[in-house]
């Protein structure tokens, strides 16, 4: 079963569809407590009540494991935490133990829960997750496919990172 701490993590992955790599580097200046965001990049989303209480809570565990880290990232470890360097790829893989999904396909499935709230939108996916016009495309065919694709998605390879 996963614990509290666990799905604090996975939040920002699920909830956010951050790539693994920005999850895992995620730069602690990214949460803006006091307007309510989360700003990386080109990505600027509001942060919903749970997101922003996963990050209250987390950052406050976080600075309770290691009170004097000057470790510039949200994510830290007991190997990182005395340096400033992110967490490393085999960090996350403990977090979705006992989940059917990968990091990855978790970012993938909350794209396409987005589309299909929202009239599966190209335009409205481009600027929500930061993804190309063409990738925007491709998560849209599953819900206006091409009757002349045989599976759907023809030409589609959902993004890798």
């Amino acid at each position: 079963m996963l614990d509290t701490l666990h799905l604090r993590k996975i939040d920002l992955v699920g909830i956010h569809a951050l790539y693994p790599h920005q999850a895992r580097a995620l730069p602690l200046t990214a949460i803006d407590f006091t307007r309510g965001r989360l700003t990386l990049g080109d990505i600027d989303h509001p942060l919903d009540v749970f997101t922003q209480q996963a990050a209250v809570d987390y950052i406050h565990l976080r600075h309770q494991r290691w009170p004097h880290t000057r470790n510039p990232h949200v994510f830290i470890s007991s190997q990182t935490a005395h340096i400033r360097a992110p967490v490393t790829t085999g960090w996350m893989q403990p977090l979705l133990r006992g989940l059917p999904v990968t990091a990855q396909q978790l970012r993938e499935d909350r794209i396409l829960e987005e589309a299909a709230v929202t009239g599966a939108d190209p335009q409205h996916l481009c600027a929500v997750f930061n993804i190309t016009p063409e990738t925007g495309l491709c998560y849209t065919r599953f819900f206006h496919p091409d009757p002349t694709d045989s599976d759907g998605v023809s030409g589609c390879d959902m993004e890798r990172s």
